[in-house]
């Protein structure tokens, strides 16, 4: 038996006045994938969440979610989706499980129902010990897991989650990665935005790379990696610190130069001629080259390639 993908948009067009926010957008997500929504700031990322989860009308363009149109079953519809926003909306004043427990009784949990699924949840998400805690004296990283938590009270097929490692430190950031593909293991379909281009790459099935309310490119990450092969990366560790100036005036074949991790991060035109022409650069100032590597691009690479290509993004 066949199922329905668990989103599909279809020509998704929004204004604001004479901003096009979003134009023509086209794209599905099968049900139980890592979808991961991607671009700049204006791209139009937030308007087309807000759009899916009912919040804000279209201008143009056919959604539906686990096989409903949003339009028609809005009702359905936020029944079977969560949406964690990039900024908490759950109340500072009332208890971890407090929290929990009105939003239970706000989609119409039975209270022995909605205590069993709180209690689960506060101990599924490590946080049982500050269940009578508020939220607002949480850190950054539990007030995140609690959020997640409460998208999740009612069983959604389909979570929405906004920059959810947005501001974290590295410990907290990895455990709610991890939280994420095991809630994707467990069968949620998981749309996700973030500017963490290596955490997309790490975590999704598929990306799509959205540039001023168009799609610019689509597909798996290797997929898409593929495609900017020929960007023709160099990776350099050089002695000391050079000035690249003087670097990118004498090697005509290294368009880019970039520092990272203490090393030269160069794209060329060319591999072959580019590194003729540093090892030339470095022998004529008595600059010795510690090592130098061949780098695949990255989805990073990629993205940052289809930005540079495009339009400058409207903010908004």
């Amino acid at each position: 038996m066949a199922f329905a993908p668990a989103i599909v948009v279809s020509g998704l067009s929004k204004s604001f006045g004479p901003f096009k926010a979003l134009n023509q957008v086209n794209f599905s997500v099968p049900q139980g994938e890592i979808f991961a929504y991607l671009g700049p700031n204006g791209a139009g990322k937030t308007t087309t969440i807000r759009i899916l989860a009912g919040l804000l009308k279209r201008d143009a363009g056919e959604i539906s979610i686990c096989g409903v149109d949003v339009a028609q079953d809005p009702v359905f519809v936020k029944g079977k989706i969560g949406v964690v926003p990039d900024e908490s909306n759950l109340y500072p004043e009332l208890t971890c499980r407090r929290n929990l427990e009105y939003l239970g009784e706000l989609y119409g949990l039975h209270r022995r129902a909605r205590t069993l699924k709180v209690g689960d949840l506060l101990s599924y998400f490590d946080l049982a010990d500050r269940e009578h805690t508020p939220f607002g004296a949480l850190s950054r990283g539990l007030k995140r897991r609690l959020t997640i938590a409460a998208a999740l009270v009612h069983d959604p097929q389909v979570i929405f989650l906004d920059e959810p490692t947005s501001g974290l430190d590295v410990a907290s950031a990895r455990a709610l990665r991890e939280l994420i593909q095991t809630i994707n293991r467990q069968g949620t379909t998981v749309f996700l935005t973030t500017h963490n281009l290596y955490e997309a790459e790490d975590l999704s099935h598929r990306v799509l790379i959205l540039i001023k309310g168009q799609v610019a490119a689509s597909g798996a990450p290797w997929e898409i990696r593929q495609q900017f092969q020929g960007l023709n990366l160099l990776a350099v560790n050089f002695s000391r610190e050079i000035d690249p100036k003087p670097l990118l005036q004498a090697c005509p074949a290294v368009l880019k130069a970039a520092s990272e991790n203490g090393a030269w991060r160069f794209e060329v035109s060319e591999t072959h001629p580019a590194l003729e022409q540093i090892l030339a650069f470095a022998g004529k100032g008595d600059l010795e080259i510690k090592e130098i590597n061949t780098v695949v691009a990255s989805l990073e690479d990629a993205f940052l390639s289809l930005v540079e290509k495009s339009p400058e993004s409207e903010a908004r």
